[in-house]
C-alpha cells in the first residue's frame, strides 16, 4: 500500500536488477526489508499491551491447518501485500493467500505493477500480472480478488486517443480481460486527492457487480469521500487503513479516534462498508493481528514485507501462517475464504 500517513524513511537498500521493461531500461525491485529486524515489537508508547504468545499458533511452520467451520463465521481475506512480480503472485497463492493487491502506476507506454514510480520500483507489467492469475486460477488456485492499488489513475486521459492506453479505461478493460473469465473479482483503490478526479468517476459509473470500489483513510474522512464524490452500494463500498510500519501509532483499538486499531474499528462499527481491511502485517506482528481480527473486526488483512515486493521467504510464509493461526483461535467468527465466497 502507499504510504502518506508519514514520511521520513530511512532505508539501507540493495538494488537489484530483475528485468528492464521500459525503453528507459529501468532496473527493478528493491528489498530492503531483509535489512532489518521483524521480530516482535515489545510494548512501548505506541504499542502499549505486552506481546501475547499464542502458544502453538504462533505462525511457525507447526501450525494446525484451518479445522472445521462454523456455521456462523464470516470469510475473512489474507490479502498478499505489493505483489509485483509474477512469481510472488505464484508464491503468495502458494503460501495461502486468498487475495492479492497489486500497486499499479501509469507510464508513458501502459501500466505496471509498481510501487513507487521510481526509476527502481517497477515490476511486471500488468497485462503479465493478469496473465499469470488466470493462469493460477486456471490450475485450481483460489484467489478470490485482486485489489489494484492505483496511484496515478488520471496521468493519461481516457478520452485523448493519444493516451487512453495508458487510462484509467485501459487498466479496466485489461483487468476485466483477464480476471472476470476465471472468476476473480476486481477492487479498485483509491485515495487522497485521487479520489476526486476524473478516473474514480468513471470507474464508479461503470461499475460491475463482481467489483468494489474502496477509499483508504480515517473512517470519518472515507465517508466523508464517499459521500462527497459518489459511492457505490454498501456491499461494494470498501474501507481500508494503515500503514507500512503497523505497530507504529497502532493504538489499544479504544482511543476517540486517529489511531490505526481504532479506526478501523470504527469503520467496522459503523456499518458503512461492506468490507474494511487493514494494512500491512508483518511477521511476528502478533498483537497486532490479534488486535485486527478480535477487536477491530476487520474483514482482511494485507500481510507480507513492509516496503518491498512478496516473494518467496521465510517472513512472507510467517505472515500468511500468522493469519491462519488467528482465524484457528476465531474459528467460531471467522474463517479463510474460498473461492465462492462473495466479498461484494
Amino acid at each position: 500500500m502507499h504510504i502518506t500517513k508519514y514520511l521520513g524513511k530511512f532505508l539501507m537498500v540493495a538494488l537489484v536488477p530483475i528485468l528492464s521493461i521500459h525503453a528507459q531500461a529501468r532496473p527493478n525491485m528493491i528489498n530492503q526489508d531483509l535489512a532489518r529486524p521483524q521480530y516482535p515489537l515489545g510494548p512501548g508508547a505506541n504499542n502499549p499491551t505486552p506481546t501475547q504468545s499464542l502458544g502453538p499458533l504462533d505462525g511457525g511452520p507447526d501450525d494446525p491447518i484451518l479445522g472445521q467451520i462454523s456455521a456462523d463465521a464470516k470469510p475473512f481475506y489474507a490479502i498478499a501485500h505489493r505483489v509485483l512480480m509474477s512469481y510472488g503472485a505464484r508464491s503468495a497463492v502458494n503460501h495461502g493467500a486468498n487475495a492479492l493487491e497489486i500497486d499499479m502506476y501509469a507510464w508513458k507506454k501502459g501500466w505496471w505493477a509498481d510501487h513507487d514510480g521510481s526509476p527502481s520500483s517497477s515490476g511486471d507489467t500488468a497485462e503479465k500480472m493478469f496473465q499469470t492469475i488466470a493462469e493460477l486460477r486456471g490450475e485450481g488456485m483460489t484467489i478470490n480478488f485482486v485489489w489494484l492499488d492505483i496511484k496515478n489513475p488520471d496521468w493519461c486521459d481516457p478520452e485523448d486517443n493519444t493516451w487512453k492506453h495508458c487510462s484509467i479505461d485501459a487498466l479496466r478493460d485489461l483487468a476485466r480481460k483477464y480476471l472476470e473469465p476465471v472468476g476473480v473479482r476486481i477492487l479498485y483503490g483509491f485515495y487522497g486527492a485521487n479520489v476526486s478526479g476524473k478516473a474514480y468517476k468513471r470507474i464508479l459509473s461503470g461499475l460491475k457487480s463482481s467489483e468494489g470500489l474502496n477509499i483508504n483513510g480515517k473512517a470519518a474522512d472515507v465517508a466523508k469521500a464517499f459521500q462527497d464524490y459518489g459511492s457505490p452500494d454498501k456491499s461494494r463500498r470498501i474501507m481500508s487503513y494503515g500503514y507500512f510500519n503497523l505497530p507504529f501509532q497502532f493504538g489499544d483499538c479504544h482511543e476517540e479516534s486517529f489511531y490505526t486499531c481504532t479506526e478501523l474499528r470504527q469503520g467496522t462499527e459503523s456499518r458503512n462498508y461492506g468490507q474494511v481491511y487493514g494494512w500491512t502485517l508483518a511477521t511476528g506482528q502478533i498483537w497486532q493481528a490479534e488486535k485486527l481480527i478480535g477487536t477491530a473486526g476487520v474483514d482482511g488483512i494485507i500481510y507480507g514485507f513492509k516496503e518491498t515486493h512478496y516473494y518467496d521467504h521465510e517472513h512472507t510464509r510467517n505472515g500468511i501462517k500468522l493469519i491462519r493461526a488467528l482465524l484457528e483461535k476465531h474459528s467460531g467468527e471467522r474463517y479463510l475464504a474460498r473461492q465462492e465466497d462473495q466479498p461484494w
